[in-house]
C-alpha cells in the first residue's frame, strides 16, 4: 500500500475530485474506487492536503505485471501528470495486480484503512 497526496499551494482554498485518478500502462488501466462511489468536489483549505491509499500487489508475488510510471489526476476529466515509482518510495517500481484506491481522506491513517474496511 502507498500514500498519494495532493497539497493546495495557492493563496486560497480549492476543489479537486474526491476520487483520484490513478492509472497505469498495461491490462491494469485505471486503480478502482473502495468503496465504489461517485465523483464529487473535494475541498482544501489552503496549506491543506488530502490522501488517498493505492493497493499494489506484493512485490514477492508471481501476479500482475511490473509498472515504472503510473499517472494521477486530480479531477477525472484531466489529464493526468505521470510520475515515477520512486516518488512513492518504490524505485524498482511497483508490481501491479487489480489495482483499488481510496476517496481521499483527511489523513493518511484514515486513507489506509478504509481499503481494509471495505474488503474485509
Amino acid at each position: 500500500m502507498v500514500h498519494i497526496s495532493v497539497t493546495n499551494h495557492g493563496g486560497s482554498g480549492c476543489v479537486v475530485g474526491r476520487i483520484p485518478t490513478i492509472t497505469f500502462p498495461g491490462p491494469d488501466g485505471s486503480a478502482q474506487t473502495v468503496p465504489p462511489a461517485e465523483s464529487g468536489p473535494y475541498a482544501l483549505a489552503r496549506g491543506g492536503r488530502a490522501y488517498t491509499a493505492l493497493r499494489t500487489a506484493d512485490p514477492a508475488s508471481t501476479e500482475g505485471h511490473f509498472v515504472n510510471a503510473p499517472s494521477v489526476s486530480t479531477d477525472p476529466s484531466h489529464y493526468g501528470v505521470g510520475f515515477g515509482a520512486a516518488a512513492v518510495d518504490m524505485p524498482q517500481g511497483m508490481y501491479v495486480r487489480e489495482p483499488i484506491t481510496t476517496l481521499r481522506n483527511g489523513s493518511a491513517a484514515a486513507a489506509s484503512s478504509t481499503p481494509a474496511d471495505a474488503l474485509g
